[in-house]
């Protein structure tokens, strides 16, 4: 199987202190941050997807997701998603083709592939 399931969602957030604030509040816990990016626990099992909160870049509307689905073999997928004529994307490089997943500064290999209504999705290695 391709997809495990559920990795993380990406909440952009035009505020992310005030966000983390919010999502403490109503007791989801809190994981760990980077660079004013912030992780919560969706669930009390381990391995369970988490929520990330991250800066809405200038003139990006906050509140759109990114749906990060986990996969044991994200260079398979990688494969499978370029044999199908799709067209793997990364956001921190736009308009550069990929020839493999990236690895993030915070460990996650992953690459991202927009469905045909523009919903942004990323395919992250797990376990």
């Amino acid at each position: 199987m391709a997809i495990s399931g559920l990795h993380h969602i990406v909440l952009f957030c035009a505020d992310t202190e005030r966000s983390r604030d919010f999502y403490k509040a109503l007791g989801f816990a809190y994981l760990r941050g980077y660079e004013r990016m912030h992780w919560f626990a969706s669930g009390s099992a381990a391995g369970d997807a988490e929520l990330m909160l991250h800066p809405a870049d200038p003139g990006q509307k906050a509140g759109l997701p990114v749906i990060h689905f986990a996969t044991p073999d994200v260079d398979a997928l990688f494969t499978q998603a370029l044999a199908a004529g799709l067209q793997p994307l990364d956001h921190q490089n736009p308009g550069t083709p990929l020839t493999g997943p990236v690895l993030r500064p915070w460990g996650d290999r992953e690459f991202e592939l927009v469905d045909p209504d523009g919903q942004w999705l990323a395919f992250t290695q797990s376990g």
